[in-house]
């Protein structure tokens, strides 16, 4: 009897993770929402620029790069089984600005960054979907996919001496490799169309970010351009001289180097940018 019940509850669980769903038809998933990635090395490194700033009496803070708004949207064609297969594209957008201001008898001078990530998520899923009662669906995959990413990082200087401004802009072009995962409940409002809500998490970093380095600069008198030029974005950390350490984020051609300055650099290295991090999500998936 013990046996019998071990093979008959073996027997429901295949027959649960075999179940077809309740619609083998091809099905289009649109959705909206928000997504939040780590970023954390990009971060600390303009986090340190700003504490370092202090130092020279600027006040103001830095506002981390993180989330904003995404839309996507998915066909996915059955397999037999339950079983799916997705291929996907999305849209997403994260972008800051950071103020820090030094005010002197003689002169202001007023520091903005501004940051920005366009990420296109390409995506192949593998999709597993079970029906839960009448109306309602669980839908749970994961895949693998490449991220098309854009980087636009502005950095202004402006003071009221001669009405000087400094702007400095780095934009890149890379992709990365990614792997997703992540799950969604419908609910159907119609025989065809239905309602849901997905939660998603994604590993993926760029690293070795190259791209195009370009000044404008104008003071009371007129104004120029230099580049733009190859550069590269870096990381590393500086020592200042009361021994404190600060994580530090720049654009340059080549390795930034202590020689000539006062500070310490160590731990000169490319900078990578985390990418890893989660999605919420909502929309409407139709049966064709």
């Amino acid at each position: 009897m013990k046996k019998a019940g071990i093979l008959a509850a073996a027997a429901a669980l295949a027959a649960a993770i075999l179940a077809p769903a309740a619609s083998a038809a091809v099905s289009i998933k649109l959705k909206g929402g928000a997504f939040y990635a780590a970023a954390s090395e990009y971060n600390a490194g303009w986090q340190g620029v700003a504490d370092f700033a202090v130092l020279a009496s600027f006040t103001g803070d830095y506002h981390p790069l993180h989330a904003g708004p995404e839309v996507g949207a998915e066909i996915i064609v059955p397999l037999g089984g339950g079983f799916g297969l997705g291929l996907g594209a999305g849209w997403q957008r994260a972008t800051r600005e950071s103020v820090l201001a030094s005010n002197t008898p003689e002169f202001t001078i007023t520091d903005t960054i501004t940051p920005r990530i366009t990420v296109v998520p390409l995506v192949l899923n593998l999709h597993r979907e079970w029906p839960l009662g009448r109306a309602w669906r669980l839908d749970a995959y994961a895949g693998v996919g490449c991220c098309l990413v854009a980087l636009r990082q502005e950095f202004r200087m402006e003071t009221d001496f001669f009405e000087s401004r400094e702007t400095d802009t780095f934009t890149a072009h890379k992709a990365a490799l990614s792997g997703q995962a992540g799950a969604a409940l419908e609910f159907e409002i119609g025989r065809s169309v239905g309602f849901f809500v997905q939660a998603e998490g994604r590993l993926a970093r760029l690293t070795d970010i190259k791209g195009d380095l370009a000044s404008l600069n104008s003071y009371d008198l007129g104004a120029w351009t230099t580049g733009p030029d190859p550069a590269f974005l870096w990381a590393y950390t500086v020592t200042a001289s009361t021994g404190t350490s600060y994580p530090q984020i720049a654009v340059a051609a080549a390795a930034p180097s202590s020689s000539g300055v006062e500070e310490k650099f160590s731990a000169v290295r490319k900078a990578v940018l985390d990418l890893s991090g989660a999605a919420l999500a909502a929309g409407v998936r139709i049966r064709l």
